[in-house]
């Protein structure tokens, strides 16, 4: 007979219960589910499903890797010439999720997106792996592959070297300050509990939602 393996319940999600009491500000609890989800084995908690949609309205999504946090919003890099950076370069807005498997947890943003300065792309760039800084100075993201042996080859030499590199100009800094997060967490009688912060004037408003 097989078991199905017991859920984590982190000690954050109070926040979202009946009788909690969340706190003013959604990136203050997205922290505090951030380093519960670090100390409860989330396998991949900073995984951030980003959707970008084009001047005509045509979305795409994919995976990315969260940066750091701020007082207002989710910061993240990539490819100026990617297309996700052509997207809100047009739209100035963007749309995420992160899922947590582990704990049953999910966090839904939107809002609108700004290009960092070079001094702050030049710190997410700093805090690359070596390997990692060879392969984007190389790689020309999202265009097409005509040799990955050459490819590969180049970035080998790179990366060999041990030394690091300076940032292109196309690897960029991007900050989603969200107008809207909304926090879900599975309920044992389907009663999920949902919990959406709403930017107003002078801060957010709080609203309890139905699963």
């Amino acid at each position: 007979m097989s078991v199905t393996p017991q859920k984590i319940v982190p000690k954050s999600a109070d926040a979202l219960s009946e009788s909690g009491t969340p706190p003013d500000d959604p990136i203050e609890l997205f922290r505090a589910w951030l380093a519960d989800a670090a100390e409860n084995g989330v396998r991949e908690p900073g995984a951030l499903a980003l959707a970008t949609a084009d001047a005509q309205g045509r979305a795409s999504n994919r995976i990315i890797q969260l940066g750091p946090l701020t007082s207002d919003g989710f910061v993240f890099a990539t490819h100026d010439i990617s297309p996700k950076a052509r997207d809100m370069e047009a739209t100035a807005w963007a749309s995420a999720v992160l899922y947590w498997r582990e704990t049953d947890q999910q966090t839904v943003l939107s809002g609108r997106v700004t290009r960092l300065p070079d001094v702050e792309s030049d710190e997410l760039w700093r805090v690359r792996s070596i390997d990692a800084q060879a392969m984007t100075t190389v790689s020309r993201q999202s265009e097409p592959l005509d040799d990955a042996a050459a490819l590969r080859a180049e970035v080998g030499k790179l990366a060999e070297a041990g030394k690091p590199l300076p940032r292109p100009a196309r690897f960029v800094g991007y900050h989603l300050a969200p107008e809207s997060v909304e926090f879900w967490h599975t309920g044992k009688d389907r009663l999920h509990k949902r919990l959406l912060y709403s930017r107003v004037a002078g801060g957010w408003s709080v609203t309890r939602l139905q699963p």
